[in-house]
């Protein structure tokens, strides 16, 4: 008793009762960071289900691109021996898509050297390309001024010496590779003035997918500045697509649809790749080949369902790929039947 006394009159001394007080503070501010972090733990824990479950588990588009481009990307780092169809360049990609019976633009000329374009020569209206090159860079939709060449969609001519220079320029900064083709500008409208309807195909080794449809309203400008459609192989319009740029359902697509899905289904089998963008134009009725882009560029997200949808035709694509090799397939690109001017 005597001793219980004592204590709480020792407790009542001024610096005493001030470390109980902190004492009792720091056990309550315990008590809170520990509720603290069993709640955070349990955000952690189903913020990490979920990002397992969206990115991991189920099948995705974006994933899938990304982890390419970096692949890609090491390969080039360390000189190791690139694989896809574009590594022998644009016109090789010309001729397999001519073997598919997709004809790809006239072709005026052919030369090595930027410096050796017999300007003269071409039409009024051109396209300048190289075989080499990412970005559209090195590409120059022109036609013929009183002093020289404008882009396309662009007023300000350009001389000879101009439009050589700088071709000139990003070979020696290896942004672009010869050889230069001069080539067929693809006049959807008839005015010279327009650049054609991108035909944005998504195939999966035989599947279309998805249709992104572009129509560029001048040359270069950025893509989240253009406005664009996307559809299915039958003409739809596809919905829950999330994306930051600019959509525009009264785009027009071609006649001509039906032909250019069979078109890029049948060159997506001979590309020998589980996926493949392949750019066409459906121009009066024919369908003429663009390019081809294994690893498109921007973020790839179009929305967590079509990236789902996507990621998974993408996966079966692999799958059936890799059944057609076991069974003797070659795995590099394959021509196609079409006999070369027939």
């Amino acid at each position: 008793m005597t001793r219980s006394i004592l204590r709480s009159s020792v407790r009542r001394f001024p610096p005493i009762a001030r470390r109980d007080q902190a004492i009792e503070r720091l056990k309550r501010r315990l008590r809170l960071l520990s509720d603290e972090k069993a709640e955070l733990q349990r955000q952690l824990d189903e913020g990490h289900k979920e990002w397992r479950t969206a990115f991991v588990e189920r099948p995705s588009f974006q994933s899938r691109i990304h982890a390419e481009r970096r692949l890609t990307q090491l390969a080039e780092e360390t000189g190791a021996p690139l694989s896809g169809v574009i590594k022998h360049g644009k016109f090789h990609v010309y001729d397999l898509a001519r073997s598919y019976g997709i004809e790809p633009p006239v072709e005026f000329g052919r030369w090595s050297d930027p410096r050796d374009i017999a300007w003269d020569d071409l039409p009024d209206h051109v396209v300048i390309k190289p075989a080499f090159g990412t970005n559209g860079q090195g590409v120059h939709p022109l036609r013929r001024s009183a002093d020289g060449w404008q882009i396309v969609t662009h007023q300000r001519t350009k001389t000879v010496e101009e439009l050589t220079a700088s071709l000139a320029a990003l070979v020696e900064r290896r942004k672009v590779g010869p050889p230069f083709i001069a080539e067929e500008f693809l006049d959807e409208d008839g005015t010279g003035d327009r650049l054609p309807t991108d035909v944005k195909v998504y195939a999966f080794y035989g599947e279309v997918l998805m249709i992104v449809l572009r129509r560029p309203g001048k040359f270069g400008e950025p893509a989240p500045k253009t406005p664009f459609r996307v559809i299915d192989p039958a003409g739809r319009d596809m919905t829950e697509i999330e994306t930051g740029s600019l959509l525009d359902g009264s785009l027009s697509f071609p006649k001509n649809l039906d032909a250019i899905v069979d078109a890029a289904s049948r060159l997506s089998i001979g590309i020998r790749a589980p996926f493949s963008r392949i750019d066409l134009y459906g121009i009066n009725d024919r369908v003429r080949f663009g390019e081809v882009t294994p690893r498109p560029g921007g973020s790839a997200w179009h929305g967590a369902a079509l990236d789902r949808v996507l990621g998974d035709a993408w996966d079966r694509a692999e799958t059936r790929l890799k059944l057609d090799i076991a069974q003797g397939l070659d795995p590099e690109p394959g021509f196609g039947p079409v006999v070369a001017g027939q």
